[in-house]
């Protein structure tokens, strides 16, 4: 019998493309012979086959294509020829190629992301890929959960009893005999058993010493030779994965197999078999070369990250829609900062729409479990503000679609569309791959993918009519969910402004109030930048008060304390009154009061996302770790929150710098800031909506007269291209048709 990694054949997954610049393409691309000896179905030797448990491994391995379908996660190690799938919340893992034969498959499940395991199931090499897909199909169905402790998962819920697995074998015929603690079901043409260990119940973490479940295929007595392929699971295996393994075994419905891939004695055994269809009929729909096209768009329009800085590559000369009024400027020639910002801000809403590439072939979206959001690229530096920006959310769009059907036109040819495509299933993948297809097929199919493509290309400005969300350029409210932005700078400006001095020291910047006591410290790493401010005595040293801001603190809240701050020095250096009386803005916005005898508490209305907090209770009776200092915070915080911030100040703090943070955070208008900086914790709670251009003065007559000497539409596009298509470097030129 061949191995499970013989009959898989050591195929490579299909290839994206490779652009860092895009490389250019062949001269003559060739198609892809089909070769057996890579595990290739032939069409005059395709059978139909069951029972299932006897088809044996297939040259198609699906299990981990359906997986990342649904949103899961998978790795390759080349090296040690294994494979590797994870759920988006980490707690059901599944791997092939494992080092023990006997369960080269396994399956793990914790109740926590990344914890011990509660339960496992193993399968051997030669096990078909629909028996392990009956349990994963599980897995994935039942849904993702962010409940910390896993018990909403039906799949990690204690076994109840195993009367349905019993009851579903049996209603099919195979025949139970109990002994010795162990019930053993075999089927009827007695070449399948299952034992299941009753008293006791079996080992709950050792899969190969005594199973709580043990599943084989074959004859009995074989000679000291193994089963055909055979199956664990471990104690606390929960009912509806074992259900759904009693399912799959009592299955009738046949599975489609290559004979030249079978092993001799499963042949011997098979109870059914149907020779495949005419060689001329079109194992294709126009459904399947739609989605087959929509898969490779979606694949080169989220490789743009690869591409380099796409308006360099793409609309360098392209003009800039918004300008035309005024003076045309082209996307080259804006200054390198804002540049750079246009290039990734483009190249997001790319990779966004790649998701909806499906829109361009007529297809319906579907469920996108994980979409892509933005590039991988970090928001390079930018002082200017973005209401000075150059260009607008509309210039972007036209960018924007422009760069996809230039990608989608210099990336796609025939050999690349062989290539990509030779891997992957036809339709739902039980009998064809696209490169097995017999050779005048492939070529059609070929043919029309790239048709499709092309057409495709021509309608990305689709893509980018409706809204983004959320916009690459955005107003966003409340301010206390909007993040740090940015701009690092412009919370230092009020102190700058009114002669605070500058010293730099290593990656701290510390600023001096001109009377010697009030300090400021701002600290920059890669996270974002943290402040501090504090009074002392300049005689004593001694600290007054002080106040620290986190690295997420939104600049617009900082900015506005560090205005007190230097604003009015001698109400800070002095303090009269109560430090409660900074609460007075929150309080005229409406949050709610939600104080008790030992803590005060202010929330903010809208889902409580947003707290002013301090401990009032009598130092004895205070919890360990608390503290009479006062807690503001904003966004989500607590174990794997990583998006909410916090800013905390003494007990005495002055009331004009605690009215100016919660004056700040209490203000209804709008921030500027970049789509790609909002967090995903937030959105939900975030009014988000596009940045207006700043209005433009009208035009001289003197530009108005200058205006008609000059051409500002592009030169028209050559025959049977995108006409949003501008024409591409030179190592972008496709080789003739």
């Amino acid at each position: 019998m061949n191995t499970g990694a013989q009959q898989r054949g050591d195929q490579p997954a299909a290839p994206l493309p490779n652009q860092n610049p895009p490389p250019a393409l062949p001269p003559s691309p060739t198609v892809p012979a089909v070769d057996s000896s890579r595990g290739t179905a032939i069409p005059e030797t395709a059978i139909d086959v069951t029972p299932a448990y006897l088809a044996g491994a297939s040259h198609t391995n699906r299990v981990f294509d359906g997986l990342v379908q649904q949103g899961w996660g998978r790795s390759t190690d080349d090296d040690l020829g294994q494979e590797f799938a994870w759920s988006p919340n980490h707690r059901f893992r599944i791997a092939d190629g494992q080092l023990d034969p006997g369960a080269a498959w396994r399956i793990t499940a914790a109740p926590e992301p990344l914890g011990t395991p509660t339960w496992m199931t193993g399968f051997s090499t030669e096990t078909p890929p629909e028996i392990i897909m009956a349990v994963t199909d599980v897995l994935a169905r039942t849904g993702d959960t962010i409940d910390w402790t896993g018990e909403s998962h039906p799949a990690l819920q204690q076994p109840t009893d195993r009367r349905t697995l019993i009851r579903t074998l049996t209603d099919a015929g195979w025949r139970s005999t109990y002994r010795a603690g162990v019930l053993d079901l075999e089927a009827p043409d007695e070449l399948a058993r299952v034992q299941v260990r009753l008293d006791p119940p079996g080992d709950p973490d050792d899969l190969m010493a005594h199973p709580h479940l043990y599943v084989e295929t074959g004859p009995r007595g074989s000679g000291g030779y193994p089963p055909y392929w055979q199956a664990m699971a471990t104690t606390n295996t929960p009912t509806v994965v074992v259900d759904a393994l009693a399912q799959v075994l009592t299955d009738t419905a046949p599975l489609q197999r290559d004979r030249d891939w079978m092993d001799e004695e499963l042949l011997a055994h098979l109870g059914h078999r149907t020779e495949a269809g005419p060689a001329n009929a079109s194992p294709y729909t126009e459904t399947d070369l739609r989605e087959a096209a929509a898969e490779l768009c979606e694949q080169v329009l989220e490789q743009i990250e690869d591409s380099g800085p796409v308006v360099d590559w793409y609309i360098v000369t392209r003009v800039i829609p918004s300008s035309r009024s005024c003076t045309p400027t082209i996307w080259g020639r804006l200054p390198p900062e804002q540049r750079a910002l246009a290039s990734l801000l483009v190249e997001d809403m790319v990779v966004a729409a790649a998701a909806s590439a499906p829109a361009l072939l007529g297809l319906e979206l579907g469920a996108n479990l994980d979409p892509r959001t933005a590039s991988r690229k970090r928001t390079p530096p930018l002082t200017t503000a973005l209401g000075e920006l150059s260009f607008t959310m509309d210039d972007l769009k036209d960018a924007a679609a422009c760069v996809a059907a230039s990608q989608i036109n210099a990336m796609v040819n025939r050999g690349w569309i062989a290539e990509a495509l030779h891997d992957l299933p036809v339709g739902d993948g039980t009998k064809w791959t696209w490169g097995s297809l017999p050779e005048a097929q492939h070529q059609q199919a070929l043919q029309r993918v790239d048709r499709l493509l092309t057409g495709a290309a021509a309608r990305t400005p689709e893509l980018f009519a409706p809204d983004f969300r959320p916009a690459p350029l955005a107003l966003v409210a409340p301010v206390y969910l909007a993040g740090p932005g940015h701009d690092r700078t412009a919370a230092a400006k009020p102190l700058t402004d009114r002669g605070w001095t500058t010293e730099q020291q290593g990656n701290t910047t510390v600023y001096t109030s001109p009377c010697r006591r009030l300090r400021a410290e701002s600290t920059v790493d890669n996270a974002g930048t943290s402040w501090t401010a504090s009074f002392k005595y300049l005689l004593s040293g001694e600290e007054v008060w002080r106040v620290t801001a986190d690295r997420r603190t939104p600049p617009e809240i900082v900015t506005a304390l560090h205005a007190a701050l230097a604003g009015s020095p001698g109400e800070l250096i002095r303090p009269a009154g109560n430090a409660e009386d900074g609460l007075v803005p929150i309080i005229a916005a409406g949050w709610h009061d939600n104080s008790t005898r030992e803590h005060l508490m202010w929330d903010a209305p809208d889902a409580e996302m947003a707290s002013v907090y301090r401990c009032t209770a009598p130092a004895g009776q205070m919890f360990v770790g608390e503290s009479r200092a006062w807690q503001i915070s904003g966004g989500k915080l607590g174990p794997g929150e990583v998006e909410g911030w916090t800013i905390e100040m003494s007990e005495n703090i002055p009331a004009p710098l605690l009215e100016a943070v919660t004056a700040a955070m209490a203000d209804p208008a709008p921030v500027a800031r970049l789509g790609r900086d909002l967090t995903s914790e937030h959105l939900l709670y975030l009014d988000v909506r596009a940045l207006a251009p700043k209005a433009a003065s009208g035009p001289s007559a003197r530009a108005l007269a200058a205006r008609t000497r000059v051409v500002l539409s592009p030169p028209a596009p050559a025959a049977g291209h995108s006409a949003i298509a501008t024409t591409p470097p030179d190592q972008f030129r496709q080789p003739t048709r």
